[in-house]
């Protein structure tokens, strides 16, 4: 029904002066995928072989287009308008170095997002060969489930009957080896790029930018968030970060650093922060390598009382919405990854 009405939207607005891309939509601000391994242990209460060696994370994360709504010019004074819908079935799993190698419960995410972005040059070159500069902006809405799958008790001192689980009113610690955990949330996120020192052959620039978020859990529909859940995992989460990058020859080197904090929890929980450095070489083709630091509670599931200071390093994949913007029309400034 969703598909079905986006399509028939398309066609309305097609009537409009709106442009429908079917084939090589502009991907801006959304997840990625990527494989890691850290050298640090994770923690998980409950388990007997606590803390545990990883083999790797991954999180696969395929952003399903629709098709994508333009409305104006990326290289006129007034800009270019995006209205896109994506799909995303997330999966982000741990396999641990303990017996059996086990597959930890997994997170899935599945969450679908309207977008509206804008981008524009923000003034013309003062003469030929000049570098310009443009500006990127989005707010995505997201509905979203995000749950681990498992049937056993959210806490530890629980136990599942034909009644449900018993006592009713369980008690710290989590299951956090078997626990369910599930939640349907709202998130509204607000992004900015600007880029800077563009070169004339679009090879080179410079970026700054970052981004704010709200999420909310929400009690509606089937894997709602349980009252027993809400009060630990808490109401939401905002978050804020900054970015910066350099773009040479067409390869990317990306600098982030972000905040999470949960709101409405108890116990109160600690802000996560994640500071990452990457490179993108023009030949990966989207994919590159990255190092990070996280800090702060840990941010896979039902593990989110456990603290954690984990060094990580691994490969991404991220589409560079560049290429398409260059292909689309020549002298158009880079995309804004």
């Amino acid at each position: 029904m969703l598909c079905g009405t986006w399509v028939l939207l398309s066609q309305v607005a097609r009537a409009d002066g709106w442009q429908v891309e079917y084939d090589a939509p502009v991907p801006l601000f959304l997840d990625r995928s990527y494989i890691l391994d850290s050298p640090n242990r994770l923690r998980r209460q409950g388990s007997p072989n606590s803390p545990e060696k990883l083999i790797f994370e991954a999180q696969v994360a395929p952003n399903l287009f629709l098709p994508q709504l333009h409305h104006g010019d990326f290289t006129r004074p007034g800009g270019e308008y995006f209205l896109s819908l994506i799909l995303t079935p997330a999966v982000q799993l741990r396999i641990m170095d303990t017996p059996s190698e086990p597959v930890i419960p997994p997170s899935f995410i599945v969450k679908a997002t309207f977008q509206v972005a804008h981008l524009r040059p923000l003034a013309e070159p003062r003469a030929e060969g000049a570098a310009v500069r443009g500006l990127a902006l989005a707010l995505n809405v997201i509905a979203a489930h995000y749950s681990n799958g498992e049937s056993g008790c959210f806490y530890g001192n629980q136990t599942r009957g034909e009644d449900g689980c018993a006592p009713k009113e369980g008690q710290l610690p989590l299951n956090e080896v078997s626990g369910s955990f599930t939640t349907n949330l709202f998130r509204t996120e607000l992004h900015a790029r600007l880029a800077f020192g563009v070169e004339p052959d679009l090879r080179g620039a410079w970026s700054v930018g970052g981004f704010a978020a709200l999420e909310l859990n929400t009690s509606i529909g089937p894997g709602r968030i349980t009252r027993s859940q809400r009060r630990v995992y808490g109401d939401g989460h905002w978050a804020a970060g900054v970015m910066g990058q350099r773009t040479w020859s067409n390869h990317r080197f990306p600098l982030e650093v972000s905040v999470s904090q949960p709101f409405g929890e108890t116990p109160s929980q600690r802000a996560t922060w994640k500071a990452e450095l990457g490179a993108y070489p023009w030949w990966g083709a989207g994919f590159g390598v990255f190092a990070r630091y996280v800090k702060g509670q840990d941010y896979y599931n039902i593990l989110f009382l456990e603290p954690v200071a984990l060094w990580q390093f691994g490969l991404a994949f991220e589409l560079n919405p560049g290429a398409r913007l260059r292909a689309a029309e020549e002298g158009r400034p880079p995309g804004f990854p």
